[in-house]
């Protein structure tokens, strides 16, 4: 499997073994342990409204929230500038698992609210989030605040993989 843009891409565009680990969510890609992105391609047919619908239901069903929505698309197109590619990033958080991290490690507020984007690359729909562990590579080791990173890292994976299935 390839996963585009991340930094552990061999000259042959695949993801070496050593370099990554498997995800926490059945049936998704490995996550590289070089890159703080994670892709999931979207199952072609799947729209952006069923998208959206999906990331709405899964993040009520891991007790998160979604903060904000924000629709390049739609705003490039309310300033007269026409785009034909959704762009969507969409805001999430567990506020109590934020709260926890945020507690011991404040500087990883730069990284909050967690993020789903929405994207399209060469006619196909991508989802892709920035990972809350390859965030906290930057501060002092905190064993509580890996472990809910880790916790935050299953959830928004959890939820992209639903999305990219449509909502099945």
């Amino acid at each position: 499997m390839t996963l585009s843009g991340c930094a552990n891409l061999s000259s042959a565009g695949t993801v070496t073994p050593a370099s990554t680990v498997p995800s926490p969510v059945a049936g998704t890609p490995p996550i590289s342990r070089n890159s703080p992105l994670y892709i999931i391609p979207v199952k072609p047919g799947v729209t952006p409204a069923q998208i959206k619908m999906a990331i709405e239901t899964g993040l009520d069903g891991e007790n998160m929230n979604l903060v904000g929505t924000l629709d390049v698309q739609k705003g490039l197109k309310a300033r007269g500038i026409e785009s034909k590619s959704p762009y969507v990033i969409y805001e999430v958080c567990n506020l109590v698992l934020g709260a926890k991290i945020l507690k011991s490690t404040p500087e990883f507020g730069a990284f909050a609210p967690c993020k789903i984007i929405l994207y399209e690359k060469h006619g196909k729909l991508n989802l892709l989030t920035y990972l809350p562990t390859y965030a906290l590579r930057y501060f002092p080791k905190n064993a509580e605040s890996k472990k809910v990173a880790a916790q935050l890292d299953s959830m928004i994976i959890h939820v992209m993989k639903q999305a990219a299935d449509g909502g099945l």
